[in-house]
């Protein structure tokens, strides 16, 4: 519907216009819901907001396609000068930017209520002012969120309170201790917030940054009584699992927390929170602590529960994945085949097919359906190098287990050329190298020589960079087992 301009003058001197000078709204009003639209006309429509006439009828054609008379009053004549067209669209522009403004404003009522509080009692209407005040704390009491949002609503609340008694001559009458914890509160929430963010970043970047007073911030918490509120105490902890001092207790801590305090959050605050977690148990699995399975298993559930897991209602494939690969390394077939079809809806479009089918494939492969995975497989769409790498990979390990030694040969030699090929694949080049070199030995191998297969379990134990590492190593106990047998 976006964008439809009909081919008359106007239309070519806006197309034109638009080419040699690239501007946001055409990005903007093409990203913008049906529903979003409709409202976004009543808005412009509106003199109050927008004053300038011809953007009305300039959004109109943007949006419906449909010609509007040069002639009616208001309308854009056939010709526009291209000073005139720049003037009226950064116009339109401007007003879209207020609409999203407006949009999100509306979204917020807390803040709504506090700036017609204070602009009450700026004309100094001290009984509207005090009936306000009232009625916001009173709704923002009512709020069931408690994150970070809340305590800073709460100070400025207070702050506006203050300011209200002392213009009302009764300024002796307000708490200032209150206001004061409420503002630390406030204050330390989103310090530790911001805190947490430096050092998931440092992870990343492989960079220090100066975290300011939060070293301070953090030596006043020990022992003190803000740790009985629950967002202070997340991100706390949350800090600490990351940092490493006692990093197992402290996500015990922020475990215990998630799952007693989740729906104190709002949605934004809680994904992190989540994220935190998990990205700990991530970390403890590398290092071979096998436990941690189960721990991020159990966040995984319980973050799908509460929606933490979710960015504006899309699941990423890669977070789908990841929680196929731990529901089925854990053995949770039933758990497993259920999420993949209940959650399947929520990926983005362009990768909902793939991913399902990849997925399906290992659920297939581990329950010891190699057809149906094969068949799986084949339905993906190898839209992503490290994806296709793994497919292939899952093939190279069902022509194992059916003997099919000319089709695993074949497969071997298609990774190789594909590695050669893909240039930029760090040590997932390494650990996909190992793969094709462990399976060739694997094939080599006398099972009769003892010497041979035991040489090759060593070899494959202390390789360096093979995330095949246990699937390997389970060939050689079947092995073992059934010669036993």
């Amino acid at each position: 519907m976006i964008i439809k301009i009909l081919n008359d003058k106007f239309a070519a001197c806006f197309q034109i216009f638009f080419i040699v000078t690239p501007s946001p709204l055409l990005q903007i009003l093409s990203a913008l819901s049906p529903a979003s639209l409709k409202a976004l006309n009543k808005f412009i429509r509106s003199p109050y907001h927008v004053t300038h006439p011809g953007v009305g009828e300039l959004l109109e054609r943007l949006t419906s396609g449909r010609f509007v008379s040069p002639t009616k009053e208001g309308g854009l004549p056939d010709q526009l000068p291209a000073h005139r067209l720049y003037h009226l669209t950064n116009y339109l522009l401007e007003a879209v930017e207020n609409f999203l403004a407006l949009e999100i404003w509306k979204q917020l009522p807390h803040e709504r209520h506090r700036a017609t509080l204070q602009h009450l009692r700026r004309l100094r209407l001290d009984r509207a002012s005090s009936g306000m005040l009232r009625y916001a704390r009173k709704r923002l009491d009512a709020d069931p969120l408690r994150g970070s949002d809340y305590h800073r609503n709460d100070y400025l609340l207070r702050l506006e309170a203050y300011y209200l008694s002392q213009q009302e001559g009764r300024a002796k009458s307000v708490n200032v201790q209150e206001l004061a914890d409420a503002q630390d509160v406030a204050f330390i929430c989103e310090k530790l917030r911001t805190g947490c963010l430096l050092l998931s970043h440092e992870a990343v970047t492989k960079r220090e940054y100066d975290k300011g007073l939060l070293g301070r911030v953090l030596q006043f918490l020990e022992g003190h009584r803000y740790l009985q509120i629950p967002a202070i105490a997340a991100y706390y902890h949350g800090y600490f699992a990351q940092a490493g001092k006692d990093a197992d207790d402290h996500f015990s801590q922020l475990k215990t927390l998630l799952q007693e305090h989740a729906e104190r959050f709002s949605i934004a605050e809680i994904h992190d929170l989540y994220l935190m977690a998990i990205n700990f148990c991530i970390r403890r699995i590398n290092q071979a602590d096998e436990r941690f399975f189960r721990e991020i298993f159990e966040l995984y559930q319980s973050g799908l529960r509460h929606g933490a897991l979710l960015e504006d209602g899309t699941l990423s494939r890669w977070t789908y994945n990841n929680i196929a690969v731990t529901a089925l390394r854990l053995r949770e077939f039933e758990w497993v085949y259920g999420f993949l079809h209940d959650f399947a809806p929520f990926l983005p479009d362009n990768h909902r097919e793939g991913a399902f089918n990849f997925n399906i494939a290992r659920y297939c492969y581990d329950t010891g359906d190699f057809q149906q995975a094969m068949q799986r497989l084949l339905l993906m769409e190898y839209d992503d190098v490290l994806q296709n790498l793994a497919a292939k990979t899952m093939l190279c390990k069902i022509y194992y287990e059916l003997d099919e030694t000319d089709a695993l040969e074949n497969q071997l030699d298609s990774i190789q050329i594909y590695l050669r090929r893909k240039k930029v694949l760090g040590y997932h080049k390494d650990n996909y190298t190992s793969f094709i070199r462990f399976m060739r030995k694997l094939l080599a191998v006398n099972p009769n020589n003892h010497t041979q297969v035991e040489k090759l379990r060593q070899e494959i134990e202390q390789a360096p960079t093979l995330t095949e590492r246990e699937w390997f190593l389970k060939r050689f106990t079947r092995r073992s087992h059934n010669e036993g047998g």
